[in-house]
């Protein structure tokens, strides 16, 4: 317990404290430096060396068959391609989401662009209602009387059940 304590007081130190001499060496030493060793190399290669790990020391076996050489060559291969479903997945998955976000934020939320500006939102514009056209007389030739075969005579549409 006490471990996490001096833990926490450092990196409290290292990012809250005084600009003095051991603080820049704290964080060159722990922080500056070890991200650059990790940034130096790409990511397939960290997938490399843990699965010619795990295959070299599970191999058993495989390992005398096949010899070293070989397994190392087989996890580098692996490594690229797990690499390379990991990248599509999350390609996948990144644009499946923005389409979703795209449809959603209209209906539910406000654009989160309106937000940056800082404008309230504005109300609709009301549509005018347009009265409908009079109808043209153009092919009216009946004088406004309906046509007498057109007239239905009354009937009666009762069924005796």
């Amino acid at each position: 317990m006490i471990t996490y304590g001096l833990l926490l007081a450092l990196a409290l130190f290292m990012r809250f404290g005084p600009d003095i001499p051991f603080r820049r060496m704290l964080n060159r030493h722990l922080v500056e430096r070890p991200v650059a060793l990790l940034l130096a190399h790409k990511r397939y290669q960290y997938l490399t060396v843990i699965i010619a790990a795990t295959m070299l020391l599970l191999g058993g076996e495989l390992v005398l068959l096949f010899g070293p050489e070989l397994m190392l060559a087989y996890a580098a291969d692996i490594a690229l391609y797990i690499d390379l479903v990991v990248v599509a997945a999350a390609s996948t998955s990144w644009t499946r989401t923005r389409g979703m976000l795209t449809r959603w934020t209209p209906r539910f939320g406000r654009n989160l662009a309106d937000k940056r500006k800082g404008s309230a939102a504005t109300p609709r514009a009301k549509r005018t209602q347009r009265a409908p056209a009079a109808l043209s007389k153009a092919n009216d030739d009946d004088n406004d009387r309906p046509y007498p075969a057109f007239i239905a005579a009354p009937r009666s549409y009762a069924a005796a059940a």
